[in-house]
């Protein structure tokens, strides 16, 4: 069967590590996990390969002369996506800084890290589930993708969505509604309880006053 491979108009999004059973990496991977709630390592080995393309190209520009067309126009472009994505500091303005991203750098950008920092989840995990039923907003677009990198001028415009049951002005959820419908009824039944108790006592009332001009009679 002859390869297709030449025929793809896409790129792989990920990587395999050539030492599959190396021990120091299967333990930072591991930790890499459960600190950031990731799924699988491919999330991780995604993450590592766009910081490896980042960082070959900051290369390739350092190999040039300052004066160069070419790195005079990718360098500073390079350089504001980064500060853009928060990813380096303003006053961070080298390729040299592009060089010493990690990834735990890149995982720190993702929104569900963000979500869970911003504490909108009760823990990574639940950030999560969050995201792919659909009830974080930024700004005003719904992102399901727990993945999508947040830029910095975003990060003051997550939230709950208009239509999630967690948001103030969204319908409640389905036991929420149920125990507010208990809640209702109890305060009824206690209002005609209190109602009947009135009626009774003033019904007393009477019947005893009736009985004492009787008496007097």
């Amino acid at each position: 069967m002859p390869k297709c491979a030449s025929k793809r108009n896409y790129s792989k999004s990920s990587k395999v590590p050539r030492r599959p059973y190396e021990k120091e990496r299967l333990d930072q991977e591991l930790k890499l996990l459960g600190e950031y709630g990731l799924r699988c390592k491919r999330e991780i080995w995604r993450v590592q390969l766009a910081l490896a393309k980042i960082r070959k190209a900051a290369r390739e520009l350092l190999t040039l002369d300052p004066k160069d067309a070419k790195r005079m126009f990718e360098a500073p472009a390079i350089m504001r996506k980064m500060q853009r994505y928060g990813l380096i500091g303003d006053e961070e303005k080298e390729l040299d800084f592009v060089l010493q991203l990690t990834t735990p750098k890149l995982l720190e950008r993702r929104l569900q890290t963000k979500v869970f920092k911003s504490h909108l989840a009760k823990s990574i995990h639940h950030a999560r589930v969050l995201i792919k039923q659909r009830h974080i907003r930024v700004g005003k677009q719904v992102v399901n993708v727990p993945s999508f990198l947040v830029r910095v001028d975003s990060e003051k415009h997550i939230d709950f969505t208009a239509a999630s049951p967690y948001s103030d002005a969204g319908r409640k959820g389905r036991v929420a509604r149920k125990n507010a419908a208990a809640k209702k009824g109890g305060d009824e039944d206690e209002e005609e309880l209190l109602a009947l108790l009135h009626h009774l006592f003033y019904r007393a009332l009477i019947m005893s006053y009736e009985a004492s001009r009787s008496h007097v009679n």
